[in-house]
């Protein structure tokens, strides 16, 4: 990389005035079609309005090849490129019809796909916001689509969530070395401490001699330095580091040019209504399959309240209704904090007192099981994290039991409800160390749903946080997980719901990795157990 990023900006910033404006002009005059030779229809080669990409994963090969940039002025650009809107009246329920031709950031016309655009709108005064979808035509245009849901002034955004040397550069450290970033073992005995880092796979810089704790994972594979003075067996202790796989340059790249947006122009939507209707099926009338199959979007905002477009939710969010519905019923939910997230307002809701499992080892990480019991009520929440890797603060190593192990704990009379969750720790390693932590759960669901056929099987799906602090290209990755997910429950989408969270939260702008939006966990709670209650 030759250039210096302050440099680059600021020819990025003198380069891309001149070429929208005259880029503008000529679209203006011409056409954006015509400008370009481009045919923008809309296909569904590179992309569809569907929830659940079918071919994100294969696409990775493509990608691969991109294992540097030659500068920040190589990369598509926010200013530089085109993003038109066909036209800007519209009524509730109309497609509005975004295209989009992305150049560099010295206004160069990109010729290949791959780059994770965005679009959505938002109308701040009225608590509303929509995601919408963006087809790749593969040769730079790409056409954006998002549906007009209230009668309003919403305004137009589009952002390039992950540039392709983004992701390229990304899975090719990652299949490298296992992680972006390392974890960290402590070893203890008697008054000797030693650590050493660890990684999925045996390829960390710098180590020679490994601890396999692969069954000690449950049998998903994990690795660690030796120790020099204590032996493996003296593995007591698992954190994050900070410490990552990529460089410096390639750590910068991933945290300063991701996520950039713009807002286009406003719109007028007009109608009777003030807002799209509801749909009149009740969702405990859907069968689980249908949630595997939706399409975008998958719900809105509007006043603050989400809107699901799958089903309507009939189900209040107070005591009585979920004390009845969740008695003699043991609620486990896996994960990570956001599922935890989800655990705390349902305790709370319940009036139950959180505390950690009887058998945890006590320490100050609360990334360890928890319940909340009233038996005398018949209600029981659990709450765990999934398996390594897992990157908290430092703690006692026996805490993590894989989510297998939970789902096998759970008793065979009670009809149990699961809510599993994998995608903000898991993204930091490879597809493949993602495929096995699911299909680990996946034959635990098999086993519960033997011996408790009447069980309700939930998966959280992904959801967007574009805080800087991270290095994943979390578009892309989304779009893999799901995906992954799709494969291996096909055969049990008639027993497991999908609960999609991506639309929610690329429509309301999250940016933080737990949702801030008031009551956002709460509505989405709510929306989960109206399938069941």
């Amino acid at each position: 990389m030759t250039d210096s990023f302050s440099v680059s900006f600021r020819r990025i910033i003198i380069g891309s005035v001149f070429t929208t404006f005259i880029l503008f002009i000529f679209a203006t005059l011409y056409g954006v079609k015509r400008l370009h030779g481009l045919d923008l229809k809309p296909t569904n080669e590179y992309d569809s309005n569907s929830t659940i990409p079918k071919g994100a994963a294969m696409k990775t090969i493509n990608k691969y090849q991109y294992t540097d940039f030659d500068s920040y002025l190589s990369l598509v650009n926010i200013s530089t490129s085109l993003v038109i809107v066909r036209r800007t009246e519209f009524r509730v329920g109309d497609e509005i019809t975004v295209d989009i031709v992305l150049y560099n950031g010295r206004g160069e016309r990109a010729t290949v796909g791959g780059d994770m655009l965005r679009v959505w709108l938002r109308e701040t005064t009225l608590k509303a916001s929509v995601a919408g979808y963006v087809i790749d035509h593969g040769n730079g245009s790409y056409t954006g689509v998002v549906k007009a849901m209230w009668a309003g002034k919403p305004e137009l955004m589009f952002a390039i969530g992950n540039t392709k040397e983004h992701i390229g550069i990304f899975m090719n450290v990652v299949q490298k070395y296992g992680v972006i970033e390392f974890l960290r073992a402590g070893f203890t005995n008697q008054n000797l401490t030693e650590n050493t880092m660890c990684s999925v796979i045996p390829n960390i810089p710098n180590v020679k001699e490994y601890c396999n704790f692969t069954t000690l994972n449950f049998n998903m594979s994990f690795f660690c330095g030796k120790p020099k003075s204590l032996e493996c067996e003296d593995w007591t202790v698992y954190e994050r580091t900070g410490n990552h796989s990529c460089s410096k340059e390639h750590k910068a790249f991933f945290r300063s040019y991701r996520y950039l947006k713009k807002k286009v122009t406003f719109l007028k939507v007009s109608n009777k209504l003030s807002y799209a209707r509801h749909p009149n099926v009740s969702c405990r009338n859907v069968n689980s399959t249908v949630t595997w199959h939706t399409h975008v979007p998958t719900g809105y905002f509007y006043s603050g309240q989400w809107k699901s477009l799958i089903c309507k939710s009939l189900l209040q969010r107070r005591y009585i209704p979920y004390q009845r519905c969740l008695r003699n019923r043991p609620v486990l939910m896996t994960g990570d904090s956001t599922t935890r997230n989800w655990f705390k307002p349902l305790a709370r809701l319940l009036r139950l007192s959180i505390t950690d499992g009887r058998q945890e080892i006590k320490d100050k990480a609360w990334h360890k099981f928890g319940e909340a019991i009233k038996t005398s009520k018949g209600l029981y929440l659990y709450w765990a994290p999934h398996e390594i890797p897992f990157y908290s603060l430092e703690q006692n190593k026996d805490n993590f039991r894989s989510v297998a192990s939970r789902i096998d704990a759970l008793p065979s009379n009670k009809s149990p409800i699961v809510i599993m969750h994998w995608f903000g720790h898991l993204t930091r390693t490879t597809p493949q160390q993602y495929r096995d932590h699911v299909r680990s759960a996946k034959e635990a669901v098999l086993r519960l749903l033997k011996r408790s056929p009447n069980s309700d099987i939930f998966i959280k799906g992904p959801h967007s946080f574009t805080y800087n602090i991270f290095l994943e290209p979390f578009d892309y990755l989304s779009r893999v997980c799901k995906q992954i997910l799709y494969e291996e429950f096909r055969d049990l989408q008639d027993k497991v719901y999908f609960i999609d969270q991506w639309d929610a939260t690329v429509g309301n702008g999250n940016v933080d990795i737990h949702p801030t939006l008031p009551f956002f966990n709460e509505m989405m709670l709510n929306f989960v157990f109206s399938f069941i209650c």
